[in-house]
């Protein structure tokens, strides 16, 4: 992942989880979005991007679920666990008793699309347009290389910031 400057380890939960909801889950629906109806017309008369639209799709397709899963489910409660523990208030266990077992699911869909995005790399041959490509497919391509920095960077947060802190949260505000 292309190092950033920002201290996500210095920002309190509930920050991390807007920064997470407004940029990232925002921006990889509406840019990624944009980004796999371009692949999809450039596909269309560039056969070798066939794949790398497909395995797109499939990441948007995967990406769109993850993302209701912690909008929908893990987040509210990460934020009810920041919430009482800022008034010194104990919360009731998780529906399904931890938030270990949905956190360890969310960071196997992060390791299945860190793996799909390393597949889209090998087939642009590391985000590189051939030499006589057009503008829009050289756009294209850099585009991929942008999304793939922004999702390194989402899953980044969520398993080395996010995540930890909200399991250890649960562990002080929770009686299990």
């Amino acid at each position: 992942m292309k190092q950033t400057n920002i201290p996500f380890q210095t920002w309190d939960i509930d920050l991390l989880v807007d920064y997470i909801l407004k940029f990232h889950h925002r921006n990889t629906r509406k840019y990624g979005g944009e980004l796999l109806q371009r692949l999809t017309r450039l596909a269309a008369t560039h056969h070798e991007l066939e794949s790398v639209a497909a395995h797109f799709r499939n990441s948007m397709a995967d990406l769109d679920l993850h993302c209701q899963k912690e909008e929908n489910v893990l987040y509210p409660y990460i934020l009810a666990l920041f919430d009482a523990a800022e008034k010194g208030e104990q919360l009731e266990a998780f529906h399904c008793g931890t938030i270990e077992h949905p956190i360890n699911a969310m960071m196997a869909d992060h390791t299945d699309e860190t793996e799909r995005h390393e597949r889209i790399a090998e087939l642009t041959n590391n985000y590189t347009a051939p030499e006589n490509a057009e503008p829009e497919y050289r756009k294209a391509i850099d585009d991929l290389r942008l999304f793939r920095d922004y999702l390194l960077e989402h899953i980044h947060v969520e398993n080395e910031v996010l995540f930890p802190r909200a399991l250890a949260l649960e562990g002080k505000t929770v009686a299990l």
